[in-house]
């Protein structure tokens, strides 16, 4: 091994050697840096293909657990989901996914501990207040549940949060209803109603839960609107007409009727409501037809009223003789003094001269009527029909 000496100067030969150690010495710091260089890249290759490896288990997983919940086996996608969180931790969606599925196999508590701990995080969140919504009503908490729809109702969406906000609203309805609480759900019902698009689909829905909301006036308002439109559904026409019928409106109602059986869609209508129908137009018509309107002349009017005085008198001979009870302890007392009261051998004539005596016969049929009802059972043919008449005369030819 070469000796330098400080100081002396270098001969060639020692001068080709320190410059092959110089190369020497670079070639190795280069090849170690290429050594460094190839394992950081097969790392950043074996670690990214690993993360890809464990995303797609992930995906798969979640997929597995998707399907499970559509085929209703929501104890496999709680699994599913289970293990798609263990590849991919922290992903919101399948947490979310997760809580529905434990909440749909009737795990309710654990579903209600995972929803609360992702609404810590997220409490404006609008699907997980919607779920533990649903949770409190599935446990009978029907304060709690108001409380947690009504979050879900301020809270954010994702996609179209105006029709989930509606969707929740009608929700909402429906579990009023459900608990009887028609007073909530009507007002439920009416901002929800103000706020829908005119889709006649989503106003028809409306409507029929008024109806059931005990709310047959804001209803039968609805139905007018879609019935008055042109190219209206049928429903919308059926609903006018079965609600003004349920008010005591049959004047109303009988257009409406008339207007069902001549809709295009009629025909195709299962035979029995078909029926039903045509039965609801003829009792309508028939209803008009005994109604002593003061739209009448005098002497069609007291016509008129002079049927109904005979056939209510009818029913309240027949009703009396079959009641055993004294008189004086049945609802049918006050008006044995009221037909001793009618003047004999009423006429026509003379009822069109007299208003004061049509009124007081009119009364007096309307009172026969509901009174007989009450002490001899639901009555038949015309009787029922003045009885129809007497629960709210007012109403029989409002528009």
């Amino acid at each position: 091994m070469a000796v330098f000496e400080l100081g002396s100067p270098l001969t060639t030969e020692e001068r080709l050697y320190k410059r092959r150690l110089i190369l020497h010495d670079v070639l190795s710091l280069f090849g170690l840096f290429l050594i460094t260089v190839a394992l950081a890249v097969a790392t950043y290759l074996l670690f990214n293909s690993f993360s890809k490896r464990r995303q797609q288990l992930a995906r798969d997983w979640q997929r597995a657990g998707n399907k499970a919940m559509s085929n209703g086996h929501p104890e496999e996608a709680v699994e599913a989901f289970r293990s798609a969180l263990e590849y991919d931790p922290n992903q919101r969606d399948t947490e979310i996914k997760l809580a529905m599925a434990l909440a749909a196999a009737g795990h309710t508590d654990q579903a209600i501990s995972y929803f609360n701990t992702l609404l810590e995080s997220e409490p404006g969140n609008g699907l997980i207040n919607l779920e533990l919504a649903r949770l409190a009503a599935k446990q009978g908490n029907e304060s709690r549940g108001v409380e947690y729809y009504q979050r879900a109702l301020d809270g954010t969406w994702q996609g179209d949060g105006y029709e989930r906000r509606r969707a929740v609203r009608l929700e909402l309805a429906r579990y009023l209803i459900d608990r009887k609480d028609y007073g909530k759900a009507r007002t439920e019902l009416l901002i929800a109603a103000g706020n829908a698009p005119d889709d006649p689909k989503v106003k028809l829905e409306i409507a029929g839960m008024m109806e059931e909301a005990q709310d047959p006036t804001d209803a039968l308002e609805i139905y007018r609107a879609l019935a008055d439109q042109r190219h209206c559904p049928i429903g919308a026409v059926e609903g006018a007409a079965r609600v003004a019928f349920q008010l005591g409106q049959f004047k109303l109602a009988r257009e409406y009727f008339a207007r069902v059986v001549s809709h295009p869609d009629f025909a195709s209508a299962p035979q029995a409501v078909q029926e039903t129908t045509r039965n609801l137009l003829s009792e309508a018509t028939d209803l008009l037809n005994l109604f002593p309107s003061t739209d009448l002349g005098e002497k069609e009017r007291a016509e008129r009223i002079l049927h109904a005085e005979k056939v209510a008198r009818d029913r309240f001979d027949s009703c009396s003789k079959g009641n055993p009870a004294p008189a004086a302890t049945t609802p049918l007392t006050d008006l044995t003094a009221k037909w001793q009261q009618v003047p004999p051998k009423l006429t026509a004539t003379k009822l069109a001269g007299d208003p004061q005596l049509e009124r007081t016969i009119i009364s007096l049929v309307f009172d026969t009527e509901k009174q007989t009802a009450q002490a001899c059972g639901a009555p038949t043919g015309e009787d029922a029909l003045l009885l129809k008449i007497a629960q709210s005369p007012s109403a029989v030819e409002q528009q």
